[in-house]
């Protein structure tokens, strides 16, 4: 690519080639085009041909030199005035420079002192670090001791357990013969109150010279068959007929092995209001079924016109509480 200069005069573009071949003159940064060399030529050179024009011609040459000289001192002017600018902005740049280097010095003794901060920080979270790690290495210690104990309680408490176990069985087996022995005596108490009931009525005065009608002694034999229905339905029979002699006969089924029997028993006692068959009332009301006890003491209310609070719901010491208020107003009363 060929270089372009301008020429100082007319500001036209001169080509490199034109300086080297001599048609446009460089002095320096100054520059001066193929066609104003020519001008300054003829200037200077005055034209010899022509005679009336040698003053014009000197006139314009000193013209030249003159606007020449003017562009020379202009541009040294200008260029004076760019070393001015150059030195003033050289001087700005050495002041931010200087302004950068103190701004960068401050910033770095900042940062120092962050890192010195951080440092610290950093190598105290170390030490803490250091401290909880010795902490838990003596805890893991402590542990592994412990689990070492605890295998060895591990053995004895396997053994243990099978003892316990063993226990367990052997409970259970034993609550089975309690629960066997229980049904035993209840059969037996069962057993015993019927046969206790055959010997009251065997004892009692016979039907036939008691002066008790024929229908009525069938009822009385009746109370003594095995089948428990038929008692029942012989009690509840016997229970329209209200005669006091009946009472003797009546009483011992309040220790039938059938609830049923009991029930009419307590009820019919009440009806007839058997003053004598209370202490018999009294002990019945320990029964084990809750509607007997009921019938119960409603025929003792019946019978005294008091009320002792008996509960057949409420707790076993509440009952006794109840039974022994019983057996206090009877004491008090019995004769």
């Amino acid at each position: 690519m060929t270089d372009l200069h301008f020429c100082n005069f007319c500001d036209q573009s001169v080509p490199i080639g034109k300086l080297d071949s001599g048609e446009a003159i460089r002095h320096g940064g100054r520059v001066v085009c193929p066609t104003c060399c020519d001008t300054l030529s003829m200037a200077t050179r005055g034209q010899s041909g022509h005679k009336r024009g040698g003053w014009l011609g000197i006139f314009i040459g000193l013209i030249g030199w003159a606007g020449l000289a003017f562009l020379y001192l202009q541009q040294d002017s200008a260029q004076n005035n760019g070393v001015t600018n150059l030195n003033a902005a050289v001087m700005q740049l050495s002041e931010a420079n200087t302004l950068q280097d103190s701004t960068f010095a401050q910033f770095r003794s900042r940062n120092e002192e962050q890192l010195d901060e951080f440092k610290a920080i950093v190598q105290q979270g170390f030490s803490t670090s250091y401290q909880q790690i010795a902490g838990l290495d003596e805890a893991l210690t402590k542990v592994r001791g412990q689990v070492d104990r605890l295998e060895g309680l591990a053995d004895g408490q396997a053994g243990l357990e099978q003892e316990t176990q063993a226990l367990r069985t052997q409970m259970q087996i034993t609550e089975d013969s309690v629960r066997e022995v229980r049904k035993g005596l209840e059969f037996l108490r069962d057993g015993f109150a019927d046969l206790e009931r055959k010997m009251v009525v065997a004892t009692a005065a016979p039907p036939a010279e008691s002066g008790l009608s024929t229908e009525v002694q069938a009822l009385l034999k009746n109370l003594k068959a095995d089948d428990p229905l038929t008692r029942v339905a012989a009690i509840e029979e016997l229970g329209k007929h209200q005669d006091p002699a009946l009472i003797p006969y009546v009483e011992p089924m309040l220790q039938d092995p059938y609830e049923m029997n009991r029930f009419y028993a307590a009820f019919t006692l009440g009806e007839w209001q058997a003053m004598a068959s209370v202490p018999a009332l009294i002990e019945a009301l320990d029964d084990d079924f809750a509607f007997v006890a009921d019938a119960v003491n409603e025929a003792l209310i019946n019978i005294s016109k008091e009320d002792m609070g008996f509960d057949s719901k409420g707790s076993a010491a509440d009952r006794k509480k109840s039974i022994s208020r019983w057996q206090a107003w009877w004491k008090k009363n019995s004769e």
